[in-house]
């Protein structure tokens, strides 16, 4: 084997990356304080814990250390430095949903050591005694976390998890194309069916698509109402003639100028656009100014952990302000960590694809997931691409 490995596992459909945190629509500051109350306070804390917290001691196993990861997030170099360091090999394997993460935890045969679910998902890996306490004797870099990420809803005092990134949802562009781009989420769903005929990609999901149909018609991205979801699926069913792909791996493609028009996360989109620029393409992403989609990704180390003081070591590592920097360079993602800034280019920290204001973000909409809005947006979902 190679120091990392890296094995990247077929999506098996359901929910995707971003899928997380469709249970509150009150804005992002709900999600930061389970306090201001809402739909997000629901599942604050991580409810039900069926794993008793204990003091790990301070030897780092011999690894190797095994992660569950999103595929191409986290900088190659940072894997080969944790190893010199530390002295863990790391091997990573993909998954392309939180549906199927938590199936791997729950089969029980997995034995990672970290994995990086979506925010909204935390509360139910806990709640299944699918998490690891975290002992934070071990993890002296979590003073660098920005305040606001010590209080989520879904995790307050990251008992369980600490927040890897964060990151937008919306639509991006060639500018060849679009010229005259649409100011807001409906006229850009409203633009979609008359494309037809242009390279349209949309990520997979129903946490993805639903929720941005939702927002563009003024209605709750956590609706659970039947009626809320027949005149969003007016606009998806609408735009699904010119839709020509449903794929989330598609930053690729978009590097070449092989999609015209889609939807995307921001950090992902930045990169394709930075190659894109190389070979003469432009292109735009949508910032939202008033209502929009918001996720974070987490670090969570399972129970059934063989290596949980080398897992502490890894997160401790990436919550240093220079490696939290370099991370941010490499994917595009804003990272929470006080001081990483010092660490990332110019032309990176103040991108507007993803260095977006505080206070257009606060409007954002954001949430922990519940069966109930699981079932009615797979319901809609599979509407949709049937």
């Amino acid at each position: 084997m190679q120091d990392d490995e890296i094995k990247i596992l077929a999506p098996t459909g359901g929910m995707t990356r971003r899928r997380a945190m469709v249970a509150g629509a009150g804005g992002l500051a709900s999600l930061f304080l389970a306090a201001c109350g809402g739909k997000s306070s629901a599942g604050g804390g991580g409810g039900n814990a069926s794993v008793t917290t204990k003091k790990l001691g301070t030897e780092i196993e011999a690894g190797p250390l095994l992660m569950a990861n999103w595929p191409d997030y986290v900088d190659p170099a940072h894997y080969k430095a944790y190893t010199s360091k530390f002295g863990p090999k790391t091997k990573v394997e993909g998954y392309g949903s939180n549906d199927e993460l938590i199936a791997k935890l729950s089969a029980g045969g997995s034995n990672y050591d970290i994995v990086v679910p979506s925010g909204g998902y935390v509360p139910e890996i806990v709640q299944k005694g699918l998490a690891h306490p975290l002992d934070h004797s071990l993890l002296p870099n979590l003073k660098n976390l920005q305040p606001k990420f010590t209080q989520n809803a879904w995790d307050k005092g990251n008992k369980h998890s600490v927040t890897k990134d964060y990151g937008v949802t919306s639509f991006y562009y060639r500018k060849d194309v679009v010229s005259d781009p649409p100011d807001t989420l409906l006229g850009w769903w409203q633009l979609i069916p008359r494309l037809k005929g242009k390279s349209i990609n949309f990520i997979e999901g129903s946490g993805e698509t639903i929720p941005l149909a939702l927002l563009a018609l003024g209605l709750d991205a956590s609706s659970t109402k039947d009626a809320d979801y027949k005149e969003a699926m007016k606009l998806m069913s609408a735009a699904k003639p010119a839709i020509t792909n449903i794929n989330s791996t598609y930053i690729e493609r978009l590097g070449k100028g092989d999609i015209d028009v889609g939807v995307g996360w921001n950090g992902d989109i930045a990169r394709a656009a930075d190659t894109a620029a190389k070979k003469g393409v432009e292109i735009g992403f949508f910032v939202p100014q008033d209502r929009g989609w918001y996720w974070t990704d987490e670090w969570l180390i399972p129970a059934a952990s063989k290596n949980p003081v080398a897992a502490h070591a890894w997160i401790n590592y990436v919550l240093d302000p220079k490696v939290a920097g370099e991370e941010q360079s490499y994917m595009g993602y804003n990272t929470p960590i006080e001081g990483s800034l010092d660490y990332v280019p110019e032309k990176v920290a103040e991108n507007p694809m993803t260095a977006i204001p505080e206070d257009v973000l606060s409007k954002y909409s954001s949430g922990i997931n519940t069966p109930e809005l699981t079932a009615i947006q797979s319901k809609y979902y599979g509407l949709f691409r049937s």
